[in-house]
C-alpha cells in the first residue's frame, strides 16, 4: 500500500474541472490500512479540502490524532 500523491488529486481536479478533491483509499485484509489525500486549486480551496479530509478521518473513519499532529493543527 502506497500513499496517493497530491499530484494524483490535482490531475483529477484538472481533468474533471473541480476546485477541491478528497480521495479516500482503503486496503482490506491483514495488511490493510486507510489513506486520505486532499487537493485544492488555491490556498482557500486547499484549506477547505483539508478540513473535509480531517472531518472524514477523525469523525467518520475514527482515526485518532496523536499529540504531535494536534500541535500542527
Amino acid at each position: 500500500m502506497k500513499p496517493i500523491p497530491i499530484t494524483a488529486a490535482k490531475a483529477i481536479a484538472e481533468r474533471y474541472g473541480y476546485s477541491q478533491v478528497v480521495i479516500i483509499a482503503r486496503a482490506v485484509g491483514p495488511s490493510g490500512g486507510e489513506h486520505v489525500t486532499t487537493y485544492g486549486i488555491d490556498k482557500a480551496n486547499c484549506g477547505v479540502a483539508a478540513r473535509i479530509g480531517d472531518f472524514l478521518k477523525y469523525k467518520v473513519m475514527g482515526w485518532v490524532k496523536d499529540q504531535a499532529e494536534e500541535v500542527r493543527s
